[in-house]
């Protein structure tokens, strides 16, 4: 062996006939390490890692001249999967022998060190294009070959996919080379279901692909459509399917919910122990309690809303829970991800959300609960308490809205009076009257949108505002309180339901620091409904909420008087007429005084 030379080694590299001989004792040192074979396996990895020498395609070759003889010696071949639940096939399936994968995760070492990645990959596709796609290979004649091992599938992907950050964008764009069409479109949906799935250093890798999303929402639509209309005979998707997307897309925007934080999310804390007896089981707060678990990281492209509310809203209707394990119940998450869904959070989304088609699909699966959260605002108050309407009285989304704001308190007085004399009331007589879940559900909206009133300007929110109106939301709550309450409850509801709000108020000899909040009740309260184009005469016979719901004509006074002198207890429309017919702008002066006095 000839001695390397000084003279041969210039600016930190070799040159000449030496270098040609470290080149060659680099090739010859790969093929040893390959002949070696498993046990040699380690040692060729840091080699192609470290040394410079060695020539990359006749080492690419060689790996993959290995690679598919390693293959075609493997027997493990099994039938088709077609009508099977490919999501439990993979929980039985065990890891190939290593004397298979090293010659690939070699390969790819190479390919990424050597930054031929590409090149190594359409090499792959061209030798062992059966065993990438999991499906069979072509025969002569009618009979029909089995399929190449799942579990060595997936075992490749895997090792391409988690090469290199870019390897996922290359291996979609091999094409098949007898169809021509990218890999995707190349392989059944049993092999998307699975690869679909795949999780990549804690990542599902394919899901954040647009071809891979793309056919993962059409299956969900499809699979939402098909369930509305065969009632669910049959499923299409697996529901194990549907909980990994549910956890990969948390996954994949790095909230903690998908790191399995929700396990003590819902132990009540200090801050929720003092409320909890109040407005027991009020989903509303479980909510709350989770908002932080849904926060995505920085730089991981957002929540990937539309596949999450799909796979969501075909879990509820299932009855099934998102992770097996889990605290949380599916319709609370959805809730939730709905609230959260279309909101600013400084985050750029890396796919923009499809607001529509995903409203679309909640109203198909009739989740009101979910589709209320998505709309927001004024017409998310109204669904939302719709949906407790439909749940304890079992009437339609139509006559619920009826009741609640679209017929008049006449209307809405005759209706209840009818369901209440068709339905059998248990006659059971309760010591003290404590409200229901779903009542104790509406105290908790009155307080957030018309009790906690804290800005003149609330009082003006637009129709078609995300923000909502107090005075309307109020309406909305106490119409849907009268629903629900039994006409032989009505004096014991009203006399708690009086001592609620002078407690939330501190209301006491027709003082309250809340006068907002006062201002905004009397205007639910004492006038009657706005929307209907009210006028100050003696023939109008609308009655007004507080009689229908028996409060005491002194809290009534009390509660006027805390509030007395402001504009916001009166409804803008009339403010001129009453103005101009008491001496104009003198009322509210006279009013003014009477409070500094």
């Amino acid at each position: 062996i000839t001695p390397l030379l000084n003279d041969d080694f210039k600016g930190g590299k070799f040159s000449g006939p030496q270098l040609h001989t470290l080149t060659s004792l680099a090739d010859m040192t790969v093929g040893c390490l390959i002949k070696g074979g498993t046990v040699m396996a380690p040692t060729l990895d840091g080699f192609l890692a470290r040394n410079p020498f060695y020539e990359a395609p006749r080492a690419c070759l060689m790996l993959v001249g290995t690679v598919a003889a390693v293959i075609s010696q493997e027997s493990s071949f099994v039938a088709h999967h077609n009508n099977c639940n490919i999501v439990k096939v993979l929980s039985t399936l065990e890891s190939p022998r290593e004397d298979v994968l090293w010659p690939v995760r070699c390969l790819l070492k190479m390919a990424v060190t050597r930054k031929c990645l590409p090149s190594v990959l359409l090499m792959l596709n061209a030798t062992i294009p059966n065993e990438l796609r999991w499906r069979s290979p072509k025969t002569r004649g009618l009979a029909e070959s089995p399929r190449p091992s799942l579990s060595l599938c997936l075992a490749i992907v895997g090792m391409i996919l988690e090469s290199a950050n870019e390897a996922t964008r290359y291996f979609l764009n091999l094409r098949d080379e007898d169809s021509c069409l990218p890999y995707w479109f190349s392989i059944d949906d049993q092999t998307r279901l699975a690869l679909s799935i795949l999780s990549i250093h804690g990542k599902f890798v394919l899901l954040q692909e647009p071809e891979v999303r793309s056919w993962a929402l059409e299956k969900l639509k499809d699979e939402v459509h098909s369930s509305v209309d065969f009632n669910n005979v049959q499923y299409d998707l697996p529901s194990e399917w549907l909980k990994e997307i549910v956890t990969g897309a948390f996954c994949n925007a790095g909230c903690d919910i998908g790191l399995g934080f929700d396990s003590s999310v819902l132990r009540k804390s200090e801050a929720f122990e003092s409320t909890r007896d109040e407005y027991n089981s009020c989903y509303r707060q479980d909510m709350l309690r989770i908002e932080n678990l849904l926060n995505p990281q920085k730089n991981s492209g957002g929540l990937d809303y539309d596949l999450l509310i799909a796979a969501l809203l075909i879990l509820v209707q299932r009855d099934e829970k998102w992770r097996d394990g889990t605290s949380i119940p599916t319709q609370i998450l959805l809730n939730a991800v709905c609230d959260k869904a279309g909101r600013k959070t400084g985050i750029d989304q890396k796919f923009i959300f499809d607001g529509a088609t995903t409203m679309r699909l909640c109203a198909l699966s009739e989740n009101y609960q979910a589709t209320a959260f998505l709309i927001g605002g004024k017409n998310g108050i109204i669904l939302e308490c719709a949906d407790i309407i439909i749940s304890n009285l079992g009437l339609s989304m139509k006559e619920a809205e009826l009741l609640l704001f679209a017929g008049s308190v006449n209307e809405m007085k005759d209706f209840v009076t009818r369901i209440y004399r068709k339905v059998q009331i248990e006659k059971k007589q309760f010591a003290e009257f404590f409200p229901s879940e779903s009542q104790q559900h509406l105290l908790w909206l009155l307080e957030q949108y018309s009790m906690n009133v804290r800005k003149y300007g609330e009082f003006n929110a637009a129709i078609n505002s995300m923000r909502v109106n107090p005075v309307f939301a109020g309406r909305v709550c106490f119409r849907a309180w009268i629903c629900l309450t039994q006409p032989s409850n009505k004096e014991s509801s009203a006399k708690w339901l009086e001592k609620w709000l002078r407690n939330k108020l501190g209301l006491n000899n027709g003082v309250s620091s809340k006068r907002l909040a006062c201002a905004a009740l009397v205007r639910i309260l004492l006038w009657a409904d706005e929307a209907s184009g009210l006028e100050l005469t003696d023939g109008d016979e609308e009655p007004l909420l507080a009689v229908l719901l028996g409060l005491n004509g002194r809290f009534m006074a009390e509660l006027a008087h805390a509030c007395c002198g402001m504009i916001e207890s009166i409804p803008f429309h009339l403010a001129d007429e009453i103005m101009s017919g008491l001496g104009g702008s003198n009322l509210f002066f006279f009013e003014s005084e009477l409070l500094n006095a």
